[in-house]
């Protein structure tokens, strides 16, 4: 993981329309597309991903990690290597979010204390929402549509609100039945 701040990459590339402020970090290869922000201090390792829409304010990711369309991830969030962060996910740092900010100081994400911790080879499912104090241990799943509030040990996938193992023989691909059986064109 890359720890100084304010370095981008020579080979990093960075879509014209994305919003990057000159305090982050981007390393090697590492792909930001338009309308992506990546603001206050934030650090991207090598070998990342990071797609249109996303939002990464202040938190830090290592190598090789996929931020997809409209995340929301504002200061206080530590991912490690390898993550996977789908579609529409939400990484919440404020328990009881006002519009006052009494009671909550972003700087105290410092690099010490952390909102969330998303460990090496974990991966979110799209249209998730993770809530502060959370750790996904390293492998883990959060199935997509999940509200997670809980610590998600290693290996382990969080869906319905339980946890259980990850099958391992289940078919990474699923299709959809054909009820159609022709296209037919109007005209």
């Amino acid at each position: 993981m890359i720890s100084a701040y304010g370095r981008i990459d020579q080979t990093a590339f960075i879509h014209p329309k994305a919003e990057v402020h000159r305090d982050v970090t981007i390393g090697a290869r590492t792909k930001i597309w338009q309308f992506a922000s990546l603001l206050r201090g934030a650090v991207l390792g090598d070998d990342c991903t990071m797609a249109s829409g996303a939002c990464f304010d202040g938190s830090r990711a290592g190598n090789r990690v996929i931020l997809c369309h409209n995340l929301a991830a504002g200061p206080g969030f530590l991912l490690g290597d390898d993550v996977f962060i789908g579609p529409n996910v939400t990484l919440c740092n404020d328990a009881w979010p006002r519009t006052m900010k009494e009671g909550f100081d972003p700087k105290r994400f410092n690099g010490e204390g952390w909102a969330i911790v998303i460990e090496n080879g974990a991966a979110i499912g799209a249209n998730s929402v993770v809530l502060p104090g959370v750790r996904i241990g390293q492998g883990a799943m959060i199935a997509a549509g999940s509200v997670c509030d809980r610590d998600v040990p290693a290996g382990m996938l969080f869906a319905a609100g339980k946890m259980r193992s990850i099958p391992r023989d289940a078919p990474r691909m699923r299709f959809a039945p054909a009820a159609i059986t022709e296209v037919r064109t109007v005209g």
